[in-house]
């Protein structure tokens, strides 16, 4: 059993020079309500570009405070929950009058797809010549994670398991393997 962890561990030191992007496809934009700012209205368009982007997952729940006074460049963190999992997201106003608000949109964390970690992980101990190694990242679709964090999936071989960290690189998704 130890020569199949040795070989997991160089497939995982040969990865680590591949950083990959994980990320779901996020939102970022800009959008345009009139009428002032209602935080019901911004909610909405928070999710409606989320949905957009995630015409696959299950988006719902957006919200955003209702006690802001936007002023133009101030920003608010809304929040929109993709697959049961909350993901914060930066609104900047970038114009605001009594009768319009626009305003830019953009993940304020990483939102990272499991499944896509898992082909990345499961790819790269192919392309080492490994043969049935399968990955777990976990129940949840999506990871919602700050840059410069880590989290652990684990790869599996028969019986043997290796726990792989991986670093988030950049509010994109980019992942690389730590270890």
């Amino acid at each position: 059993m130890r020569p199949v962890t040795i070989t997991l561990r160089r497939a995982l030191a040969a990865a680590a020079l591949t950083p990959v992007l994980v990320a779901l496809a996020s939102c970022s934009g800009s959008v345009s309500v009139g009428g002032g700012y209602d935080p019901d209205d911004v909610a909405k368009q928070v999710e409606k570009a989320q949905q957009e982007a995630t015409p696959d997952l299950d988006v719902s729940d957006a919200s955003c405070p209702d006690d802001s006074e936007p002023e133009e460049d101030a920003s608010i963190e809304c929040t929109v929950t993709i697959e049961g999992v909350e993901a914060p997201y930066t609104v900047t106003f970038t114009t605001v009058t009594d009768d319009d608000v626009k305003f830019d949109i953009s993940p304020a964390q990483a939102i990272i797809s499991t499944d896509k970690v898992v082909e990345y992980l499961e790819q790269q101990a192919v392309d080492q010549g490994l043969e049935g190694v399968t990955a777990d990242c976990g129940a949840d679709a999506v990871l919602v994670a700050d840059p410069d964090t880590t989290f652990t999936c684990s790869l599996l071989q028969g019986e043997d398991t290796q726990e792989v960290t991986l670093l988030v690189k950049d509010l994109d998704g980019t992942v690389s393997i730590e270890s």
